[in-house]
């Protein structure tokens, strides 16, 4: 994992543990996976582009708003009055910048934020996948390798988190483990200037209000990645009008290839694929078949190899 210090440093302080995944997860060459439909999938592959929907259209949209509230109701209690404490310590008045400029934020955050949503994969689920994802996602699943999903790199204006599953004494825990973080550093923090102490809460506030879900929907291991073309544009991901459910909007396309200078590296179909999972669906014989031939086509080796049928037995309607 190839990082800087300032961003090291930043992480340790205001998103406690996420370091240490992340490395795990290259340690262990784990695996992520997208589940959605056949057809999706397809397009994914022929296109080589993955969409980013706005949070608004999403399933997920509750969740963002659970996220919001949660943050407001910790952040108004005792751990956040001591957050507000240690930090105003450091300069006094930072709450009252941090605050006014989320007043102008926050609405922005609910209406422009663009999310492709994908999950941490089991390696036990292999060739069957997870259940509970076939139920409410879609009949494919695919699985890709971890490189795009742990880069640091800011250049491509894409970026990732590991959704938090808390409820409000997990959040209780996570931010005083973030205010005793900030007491430790306040020195480094000082060095750094009030204005960068009051954009690093605000990059804090906006990963726990955007990527915190109820602890009921933990085995779903999610990771977001987002796109705020609001804040600031990219070269690689490409805006359009689509129609989808009956329902005009605009969604952005994230380009899938090998793009050093955007910051986004091994992030084409080749070196991306791990393999495709066919989910319980009526005609998986067929599914299969129709990938297998699609990924000789595309030219990946050992075509036959990349593309398993799930052997969960869910009835089908």
């Amino acid at each position: 994992m190839s990082i800087n210090e300032e961003t090291v440093l930043f992480r340790n302080i205001f998103s406690p543990g996420s370091l240490e995944n992340i490395q795990n997860i290259i340690d262990t060459e784990q695996k992520f996976v997208y589940y959605t439909s056949a057809d999706t999938v397809l397009k994914i592959l022929r296109k080589k582009e993955l969409w980013f929907r706005n949070a608004r259209t999403m399933n997920d949209f509750s969740e963002i708003t659970y996220g919001l509230e949660l943050v407001q109701s910790i952040f108004e209690g005792k751990a956040g009055e001591k957050f507000r404490q240690a930090v105003d310590e450091i300069f006094a008045g930072t709450i009252e910048k941090t605050n006014a400029l989320l007043l102008g934020w926050i609405h922005d955050w609910q209406i422009e934020t663009y999310i492709a949503c994908i999950s941490l994969h089991n390696p036990e689920e292999d060739g069957q996948g997870r259940l509970s994802m076939w139920r409410a996602y879609g009949d494919t699943a695919l699985v890709v390798n971890n490189t795009p999903m742990t880069q640091f790199s800011d250049l491509s204006a894409v970026l990732s988190f590991q959704v938090r599953y808390m409820s409000a004494e997990g959040l209780f825990d996570h931010l005083t483990k973030i205010t005793a973080a900030i007491i430790n550093n306040s020195d480094y923090l000082k060095g750094l200037g009030q204005n960068t102490l009051v954009s690093y809460i605000h990059s804090m506030i906006f990963e726990i209000s955007i990527g915190t879900k109820h602890p009921g929907f933990k085995e779903e291991n999610e990771w977001r990645l987002y796109y705020r073309p609001s804040e600031r544009k990219s070269a690689i991901m490409n805006e359009e009008i689509v129609v989808l459910g009956g329902i005009p909007q605009k969604i952005f396309k994230l380009q899938l290839g090998d793009y050093p200078e955007h910051g986004l590296v091994n992030a084409d179909i080749p070196s991306l694929l791990d393999h495709i999972i066919i989910g319980p669906t009526k005609f998986p014989s067929v599914i299969y078949s129709a990938f297998v031939a699609e990924l000789e086509s595309m030219g990946i080796q050992n075509a036959v190899t990349k593309v398993v049928v799930s052997d969960i037995p869910l009835r089908l309607g």
